[in-house]
């Protein structure tokens, strides 16, 4: 499980980037992603996902807006409010990340028969 943990925590600052990615990032993205039905999130909400400060979660978010993983743009019904759209890019990108995972987790059986 070690090395399984390792071989995901490389994919992930692979796929998504080792300057941007931490865990709350992660964090914030795994909510959009699996989150459809409530997108748009407030950013007030998605910073909740987060185990970071809200603060180094807002600061987070706009990383993830500069990245063009995510939409910023204010709700149209209250201008105070900051709403967050997961970017299709970013869906892709998650796509992908989950179907490498599902790949290494499909060989890792047979490393262990192989001593590996």
């Amino acid at each position: 499980m070690v090395d399984f943990t390792e071989q995901v925590q490389r994919l992930r600052a692979d796929e998504f980037g080792r300057d941007l990615f931490t865990i709350p990032a992660f964090e914030m993205l795994l909510d959009l992603y699996t989150c459809r039905s409530r997108q748009p999130r407030s950013l007030t909400a998605l910073t909740a996902a987060s185990s970071a400060s809200e603060r180094n979660s807002q600061r987070i978010v706009h990383r993830l807006a500069q990245r063009g993983l995510v939409k910023l743009r204010r709700d149209p019904n209250d201008g105070r409010r900051i709403l967050v759209d997961l970017e299709p890019a970013a869906r892709e990108l998650l796509d992908r990340f989950f179907d490498r995972l599902v790949e290494l987790v499909a060989v890792l059986p047979a490393r262990r028969q192989d001593g590996q």
